[in-house]
C-alpha cells in the first residue's frame, strides 16, 4: 500500500503542480521537470519483469490521459522500466537475484542512489525530449532542455527519493 500512496503522491504533484507551474515562456522551454519515473524506478526489486513494465505501462497511460502525451509518456517509460536492473547492477555494483533483490534500494549508499536516480532520468528525459521533438534541427536546445530539466528533476526527485526510503523501505 505504501507504494501505492507514494505513486499517487508523485502522479498529483506531477501533473497538477509541476506541469502547472508558469514561471515565463523563456525559462519554460528550458525547465520541465519530471519526477513521475520515479514510481518505475521505486518499484519493489523483487516484482518480476512484466509486472514492472505493466506498472510502467500504467502510470504512462495515466500522464497520457492526463497531459495528452499521445503515447510519449508510456514511450518513454517503458526503455526506463526495463533497464532498471541493469542500472542497479552497474551503479551498486549488486547483481539482481533472488536472495538479493528484495531491499537493495535500501542498501545502496547516497552517492550509489544519487547516481542511480540521476542516470535514470536523464535517459528517460533523453528519450522523452527527443521523442517529443521528433527533429534534430533544434538539436542544442533540446541537449539544454535535457540538461536542465534532468538536474531540475533529480535534485526534486532526491527529496521524494530520501522520503520514501525513510518511511517505506525501511520498515
Amino acid at each position: 500500500m505504501s507504494y501505492i500512496w507514494m505513486s499517487l503522491a508523485v502522479l498529483f504533484v506531477q501533473i497538477f503542480l509541476l506541469d502547472n507551474i508558469n514561471i515565463g515562456a523563456s525559462v519554460a522551454l528550458w525547465m520541465r521537470p519530471m519526477i513521475f519515473p520515479l514510481i518505475v524506478l521505486l518499484l519493489p526489486m523483487h516484482w518480476k519483469m512484466i509486472w514492472v513494465v505493466l506498472a510502467a505501462y500504467g502510470v504512462g497511460y495515466i500522464m497520457d490521459i492526463s497531459l495528452g502525451g499521445e503515447g510519449l509518456y508510456v514511450a518513454t517509460l517503458l526503455p526506463l522500466a526495463l533497464i532498471r536492473p541493469t542500472l542497479i547492477y552497474l551503479i551498486g555494483r549488486h547483481s539482481v537475484d533472488i536472495s538479493d533483490e528484495k531491499h537493495i534500494l535500501s542498501r545502496l549508499g547516497t552517492w550509489q542512489m544519487m547516481l542511480y536516480i540521476a542516470s535514470a532520468l536523464l535517459i528517460h528525459h533523453t528519450l522523452f525530449f527527443f521523442l517529443e521533438a521528433l527533429s534534430f534541427s533544434h538539436f542544442g536546445q533540446v541537449v539544454l532542455t535535457i540538461i536542465f530539466s534532468m538536474l531540475l528533476s533529480t535534485t526534486i526527485g532526491w527529496f521524494v527519493v530520501r522520503l520514501f526510503i525513510s518511511k517505506v523501505l525501511v520498515r
